[in-house]
């Protein structure tokens, strides 16, 4: 990897650790479409492992909600974690741009189903069935690209968690289903140890992006927050279906 090239992919680690620190989330999906200009998507999902179980693992133990969220997830998160792998597979056989229009479509869907309808509930008897079919989805989803944030994080905000529940739970979730990334990506071959090393430098952006972003929250109201977050989705969707159509 040029020095040139690792510049760039750290501006856009950075930007989506500001994302991180503002919202709690989106770390991969800013830092992905970036990354992907610059070292294709395969090696941008190596690239982006270390950060993503490294930032979620920490917000996993807010609150001391870490057993509880274990308690409460234990069908979601090893379906998450299985499917991850799975995904994985996907992300090593299918085509870039097969891979691109799938992330592109999602990404669009998802957070204008939760914008459209602001009242969906989850019910806790809908849950024997939906914790294993919205695991697989998300699974599928973040072994293609590590893009499994949008369905669970919909999921989990139709149970309607305290924040610091909710933020614990979402992070439990986010970092189980990186860690099946990594073993997926590196068992596979598609990272090796220089592209290791290179992951875990980029912790060093990451950490600053998210100092930043925390920073700027202090001024934003709810509002503005929520349509942030909606434009984030939505315009990280039209870059996958833009580069998916070129």
């Amino acid at each position: 990897m040029t020095p040139l090239t690792l510049l760039f992919a750290a501006l856009g680690v950075f930007a989506g650790g500001a994302v991180k620190g503002l919202a709690a989330l989106g770390l991969p999906l800013v830092a992905i479409p970036l990354v992907t200009l610059a070292v294709g998507l395969k090696h941008a999902v190596a690239l982006l492992v270390v950060p993503m179980i490294a930032s979620n693992f920490v917000q996993s133990f807010q609150g001391g909600n870490f057993r509880a969220s274990l308690a409460e997830f234990r069908v979601l998160a090893p379906t998450v974690f299985l499917f991850t792998l799975v995904g994985t597979q996907l992300l090593v056989r299918l085509p870039q741009r097969t891979l691109e229009l799938a992330m592109g479509l999602a990404l669009i869907a998802l957070p204008l189903v939760l914008h459209f309808r602001p009242d969906f509930v989850v019910r806790r008897a809908q849950r024997r069935w939906a914790d294993p079919a919205v695991g697989a989805f998300a699974g599928l989803l973040g072994g293609i690209a590590a893009y499994y944030g949008p369905p669970l994080m919909i999921y989990l905000l139709g149970m309607r968690l305290p924040k610091d529940r909710f933020v614990a739970a979402i992070s439990l979730l986010y970092w189980i289903a990186a860690l099946g990334i990594f073993i997926g990506v590196y068992a596979s071959g598609i990272g090796d140890r220089s592209l290791f090393g290179y992951s875990v430098l980029m912790l060093v952006p990451t950490g600053a992006g998210m100092w930043l972003g925390r920073r700027v929250q202090l001024h934003l109201n709810e509002e503005a927050f929520g349509r942030l977050i909606l434009g984030v989705y939505l315009a990280t969707g039209v870059t996958f279906l833009v580069s998916a159509a070129g």
